[in-house]
């Protein structure tokens, strides 16, 4: 059976949440020889994609409490031939010395940390001077389309859908920017960008939440399963405007913070 960190790595991520890390690491500015940390790196895309421009001569860290997660980031950075260490950690208690990283990432984790300014202080400290940290936070629900149909349709049904709010609970901008001040990091900037998702079908794009996402996937357990087919009819009559062909291309924005550590 396929574990949800795997479907996370083979279903989401390369629809997802590659692009995304693939702009983290150009705004870093990444090249030969650097050392990088992605903290709370899921399977790890973004320090695989950094280890490809830090080299031989760099290091590329993720870090993860997920021992799953991170059981499988180790296997496909093997697979891809990339050398990348791997600790399962918190990220309120980093287990790195300071100054010890040339650049840090975190794609879609700092949302769901229960102390955020714990962690971004603890970033601060790991970080050396002029250190360039990146972070992306999913924006609105309502700018993420696929979400907010899947949220919209278990609302209807009186089904609980926190866990699948969750991944917005950092949305606002002005909250981004102020728990990085208050970290400690300047020229802090942010931005709120879009990328699209693209899918087979909505079924394959909910049926891929469904296995590999994470809270949202807690949140669709709670479908009852004679209701499942009504279900995904009403987030797929939500989603027509976006598969006029029958494939899936919707829009989602993140907040992405860039900021230097003092």
């Amino acid at each position: 059976m396929t574990s949800s960190a795997e479907a996370y790595e083979a279903i989401l991520v390369p629809e997802v949440f590659r692009p995304w890390a693939e702009l983290m690491v150009r705004e870093a500015g990444i090249r030969f020889g650097l050392r990088t940390l992605d903290v709370a790196c899921g399977t790890g895309i973004v320090a695989r994609c950094a280890a490809r421009l830090s080299g031989a001569d760099g290091e590329s860290t993720g870090l993860d409490i997920d021992p799953a997660m991170i059981e499988v980031a180790r296997a496909v950075s093997i697979q891809e031939g990339l050398a990348v260490t791997y600790r399962c950690g918190s990220a309120t208690e980093l287990p790195f010395q300071p100054n010890s990283f040339d650049a840090a990432f975190c794609l879609q984790g700092l949302q769901y940390f229960p102390d955020k300014a714990a962690a971004l202080s603890e970033l601060h400290r790991v970080m050396r001077k002029n250190a360039m940290l990146v972070v992306a936070t999913w924006s609105e629900m309502l700018e993420c389309a696929g979400h907010w149909a899947m949220i919209s349709a278990l609302e209807r049904r009186n089904i609980d859908a926190t866990d699948m709010r969750k991944p917005f609970a950092l949305s606002d901008p002005a909250d981004l920017r102020r728990l990085a001040e208050a970290a400690g990091f300047g020229s802090v900037n942010v931005r709120t960008l879009r990328r699209r998702a693209h899918f087979a079908s909505v079924k394959a794009f909910v049926e891929s939440i469904a296995q590999g996402a994470p809270s949202s996937r807690l949140a669709l357990a709670k479908v009852p399963a004679d209701e499942w087919p009504d279900f995904l009819a009403d987030v797929e009559r939500q989603l027509a405007p976006w598969c006029p062909d029958g494939r899936l291309a919707f829009p989602m924005a993140s907040l992405v913070l860039s900021a230097r550590r003092n």
